[in-house]
């Protein structure tokens, strides 16, 4: 399959990205790069490639193998992180680095396979931000499949992102995109849900998947747990991030609806018995009285957080729109051309 960029015919190739974050694959990567090297030479037509591995404190010789293969391949850059920052911040690296208008991530382990760039550069060229790819036949253990289903489930959930893979980093974005994404934590397998918000295009490419078939897997159950966690602050993210208050106002006014309750019920005893209601139900007065505080609380945080949002959006001149194309008389013209 040959992948012909139009605006090749316009000028310069359009350079492409490829970025690989890697820790421990010593054994990988010289077949990732043959293969890789494959794809760009022969399947591929109209773009010009650049290759960026990024070592994430690898404990072989990754850097080592890498370096030579370097040594051969002058489209491959090696950027050698001083620790194992986790692959949410070699990623971030990586595209800090990346040069090209168009950027593809993929693993190392080869469970990823190179011959399917071809199928995003041709989502991409199709008017497409971000191509995500989707392992509609995982082939790893249900240890590893199963919770990774129900945390795709969770996040469709929350984030209101409707595709069936967020978990995975093979994709390609247009560059724009990721200049509007800022990586921390573990967040790297959220970009497609911060992409969303940025208002870009979003569509799927059918991917192979394998068992890896060279070292450890880096990945375990503790990783589908923190997604989960991360959940929390997904949906405040998606729905909430440019006006906090409404989230926290919300929380605020349930807790003194409840308090407020139980403070009517408390009146009702008295009323209706004269009983002393704060000695004889001392356990529900405390719970009102603290639960009046948290609601105050709770509105003071979200007026904190509303300031914090503003300052966020104003600062480096973030808005909280993203403009797409500015038309006029004579570039609709020329489209339409």
């Amino acid at each position: 399959m040959n992948v012909t960029n139009s605006q090749s015919h316009k000028g310069a190739a359009e350079l492409v990205s490829i970025v690989i974050p890697v820790f421990n694959e010593q054994d990988a990567l010289p077949i990732l790069l043959e293969r890789l090297q494959a794809v760009i030479d022969q399947k591929v037509t109209g773009y010009t490639f650049e290759l960026i591995f990024i070592d994430d404190g690898s404990q072989d010789n990754s850097l080592k193998v890498a370096l030579k293969l370097a040594q051969k391949e002058p489209r491959l850059r090696v950027i050698e992180l001083r620790s194992n920052f986790g692959q949410t911040a070699a990623l971030q690296a990586g595209f800090d680095a990346a040069r090209g208008e168009i950027i593809i991530s993929l693993d190392a382990d080869l469970q990823h396979f190179p011959e399917d760039i071809p199928l995003f550069l041709e989502k991409i060229e199709s008017g497409v931000d971000v191509a995500c790819g989707w392992r509609h036949d995982r082939q790893e253990g249900i240890v590893r499949r199963w919770p990774s289903r129900v945390a795709n489930m969770l996040i469709r959930k929350v984030s209101g992102l409707v595709i069936h893979d967020i978990g995975t980093t093979f994709r390609a974005y247009r560059k724009d995109i990721l200049d509007d994404i800022l990586l921390l934590g573990e967040n790297h397998r959220f970009v497609p849900v911060f992409a969303k918000v940025a208002g870009a295009r979003i569509e799927e490419v059918p991917i192979q998947n394998i068992e890896r078939p060279h070292g450890e897997s880096n990945y375990g159950i503790s990783r589908t747990l923190n997604v989960f966690i991360d959940l929390f602050f997904l949906y405040f993210y998606t729905r909430y991030l440019d006006r906090p208050i409404r989230i926290f106002g919300k929380i605020a006014i349930l807790t003194f609806g409840s308090a407020s309750l139980i403070a009517l019920y408390l009146l009702y005893i008295f009323i209706m018995t004269g009983l002393p209601v704060v000695r004889v139900h001392s356990g529900l007065f405390v719970i009102c009285a603290v639960m009046y505080l948290a609601s105050l609380q709770f509105i003071i945080a979200g007026i904190l957080s509303e300031l914090t949002a503003r300052m966020y959006f104003t600062a480096g001149g973030r808005t909280p729109y993203k403009i797409r194309n500015e038309w006029t008389t004579s570039n609709i013209q020329n489209a339409d051309e």
